[in-house]
């Protein structure tokens, strides 16, 4: 049975050399999902071949017919895998192009193991393991007879019971799938576009009012860093005072940024969230005219500033600086949004330089020269060049830094006027001093302001949004005000995930059930087997509340790989059924053996899957909290539906099943030394 995961793997990485395509997180992530489900087919037919060998067939006879007992059911399985991760290979944008390399790692490598559990798993079960002569451990022993008692409790008592009494069996189960259900709508389950990972590292960043010396954020940085190093799982620590830039080619210091980069230990005592909540508390109190934003260090690469990023503009052009304020004044009143900053805030301090016209004009001196010759005192201006060996070397005039420094030598500056006599620009020209935006930011040629918040990880991206939304609709803002999440921020690609993702949910349960009606050549029979699926979502999403995780591209992934996992279980149930009404048995028979029969089958199968997502959805490692969510739901589905679909799916195929079965179309025709039957579904 194990040989099936080695075998598909290396096929798996084959295939994705032969691609081009490379060794990363998500497709390593592909790897460890795929584990659970490569192991199902061999299962499925080890488990069959066991039973023609407790029957007393000889090992070779048994190994042939319990894989062609079980070959129509193991195939559709597999099949059901392909549809169900194809599509999610060819998904276009950002989210196309991460789960392209899973789609495909797991495409082919089900369909190598359901190659190796119809070739090798028979070949060696029917050389070596129906002839072993190994006696089993005691612990062994004592699981077997626990399983069998539990086997026997299902069919001699839950089943019969439950199709008796199908209508309350079914009414709770319709109560627990529209109850799971409510708990998105009601902001018990939030949604996200990815979770923040405990990374072990915090990035805080602190802008102060413009203007203000580097020396003093300096030292308000020493004193956040005097609480920083009585953090007892830090690391270690670095920070910055000051920023530099170089618009105009002329040397601009911006002094009023500082930041902090605070790397944890890797056996912390608490989570990054923790230390970031502690900062922030500490920082609000150190800083209080600072504006602040601190954040996992991973969330500093690449997308928005801060997970709500929202753009103020005005329909038609126009400054929207006033009611970006009342949005700002919202966002930070909303529970739940912290750190809270706008482009508009603080302005910086601007000297504008008026100039007399008139008196230009009486002195002969031109308005224009005037403003060159202020552009090259405090900004510079190429005078000449000098040729060398290594080229050519610009030279540049500019006035001392002190003379910068002091924006009234302004006025000194002297001027050629037309007539060739000297003028200065205090001559012709007054200071004017006034506030101005630090960043003018504009979006298809309208100016726009950005309002932007942080959401910790213990207050969901959704519920906050929505609390946002409510405060807006609250200021009754007139028409022309324009306020709209960033392009391909975290907001935007939440909402474009969702939509994708729900899409190919809902193209996955259609491609199943087309699969299904095709292979069968019924609609009743895929129709039973798919009443598997909704009750997936009762375990998804209540493990995803009872956990306290959201809705994101993580768990969304999840629900999706639910679609072809769970539907085995009615597989096995329907086909197997079908079986045994061929060889003369009713419909209420048949379903009563059919879970008999195959109850270790789906336990098995069920169970190595849920022992493959364990350490996924434990998050065992640092930073694995991010993709914990895929696990949860994976797991959490599993249960439920293995516990459901024991008793909904009988039930289901009393009430729908046909009275006569029609033939299937062959996928194959088996070899088959037995006499019985072959395995046919309706």
């Amino acid at each position: 049975m194990m040989v099936a995961i080695p075998t598909s793997l290396c096929v798996a990485l084959f295939a994705m050399w032969r691609l081009n395509l490379t060794l990363d997180t998500i497709s390593l992530l592909a790897m460890t999902l795929v584990i659970g489900i490569l192991v199902d087919d061999s299962t499925v037919v080890l488990e069959n071949i066991g039973q023609h060998a407790d029957q007393g067939e000889e090992p070779a006879s048994a190994a042939v017919n319990g894989r062609s007992e079980i070959g129509t059911a193991a195939i559709v399985i597999t099949l059901v895998d392909v549809v169900v991760f194809l599509p999610i290979a060819f998904m276009t944008g950002p989210i196309g192009q991460v789960l392209k390399e899973f789609g495909i790692v797991v495409t082919v490598s089900t369909l190598t193991s359901l190659f190796v559990s119809f070739t090798i798993t028979p070949t060696l079960a029917g050389l070596w393991a129906l002839e072993s002569t190994w006696k089993p451990w005691r612990i062994i022993e004592l699981f077997t007879r626990g399983f069998e008692w539990v086997r026997d409790r299902y069919a001699r008592g839950v089943l019969p019971w439950s199709l008796k009494h199908p209508w309350l069996v079914v009414a709770v189960a319709v109560v627990l799938f529209l109850g799971s259900l409510m708990l998105v709508p009601s902001g018990l389950v939030g949604e996200t576009y990815i979770p923040a990972g405990d990374q072990g590292e915090i990035f805080a960043q602190f802008t102060y009012p413009s203007g203000t010396p580097v020396l003093s954020v300096r030292k308000h940085i020493i004193a956040v860093e005097r609480y920083v190093d009585k953090i007892p799982d830090i690391e270690s620590e670095t920070s910055e005072a000051g920023q530099f830039d170089a618009p105009f080619g002329g040397p601009v210091q911006e002094s009023n940024v500082g930041q902090i980069h605070i790397f944890l230990k890797t056996g912390r005592q608490h989570s990054t969230q923790y230390w970031i909540d502690y900062l922030t508390r500490v920082t609000n109190r150190l800083t209080p005219n600072a504006g602040v934003i601190i954040k996992p260090a991973s969330a500093q690469s690449g997308g928005p500033k801060q997970p709500i990023d929202e753009l103020v503009s005005l329909r038609g052009g126009g400054d929207p600086t006033a009611y970006a304020q009342r949005v700002f004044t919202a966002l930070k009143a909303t529970p739940g949004a912290t750190n809270v900053n706008d482009t508009a805030s603080s302005p910086s301090p601007q000297v504008d330089v008026i100039f007399n016209r008139n008196m230009a004009r009486a002195l002969d001196v031109s308005v224009g020269n005037a403003a060159t010759a202020i552009r090259a005192a405090f900004g510079g201006a190429i005078a000449s060049q000098l040729e060398n060996a290594n080229g050519l070397i610009q030279i540049q005039v500019i006035y001392e830094r002190s003379d910068r420094h002091d924006l009234g030598n302004v006025l000194a500056i002297p001027i050629r006027a037309n007539n060739g006599s000297i003028v200065h620009v205090g001559d012709i020209a007054a200071l004017s001093w006034s506030p101005a935006p630090q960043l003018i930011t504009r979006t298809n040629a309208v100016d726009v302001v950005h309002v932007d918040a942080n959401v910790p990880a213990n207050a969901q991206l959704s519920n906050v949004t929505k609390a946002f939304e409510q405060r807006v609709s609250a200021l009754h803002l007139p028409p022309g005000v324009v306020i709209k999440a960033t392009p391909q921020g975290q907001q935007d690609q939440m909402k474009q995930t969702l939509q994708l993702l729900g899409a190919s949910l809902v193209l996955s349960f259609l491609l199943v059930f087309l699969l299904m009606v095709a292979l069968y050549n019924s609609y009743t029979t895929p129709l039973i087997i798919m009443f598997a699926i909704p009750l997936a979502s009762i375990g998804a999403l209540g493990a995803l509340w009872l956990t306290s995780n959201t809705l994101n591209l993580y768990s969304l992934i999840g629900i999706i790989m639910l679609v072809g996992i769970v539907t085995k279980n009615g597989i096995l149930l329907v086909d197997y059924a079908n079986t045994l009404r061929r060889r003369g048995k009713d419909k209420l028979e048949a379903i009563q053996e059919s879970g008999e029969t195959r109850f270790r089958a789906i336990l098995m199968t069920t169970a190595a899957m849920i022992f493959g997502m364990a350490p996924l959805a434990l998050a065992l490692e640092p930073g694995a909290s991010q993709r914990s969510s895929l696990g949860i739901v994976v797991i959490g589905g599993l249960t439920s539906s293995l516990v459901l679909t024991l008793v909904i799916v009988p039930i289901m195929y009393q009430w729908i099943a046909p009275r006569e079965l029609k033939e299937p179309r062959r996928i194959q025709e088996p070899t088959s030394a037995a006499s019985q039957p072959q395995p046919t579904a309706g």
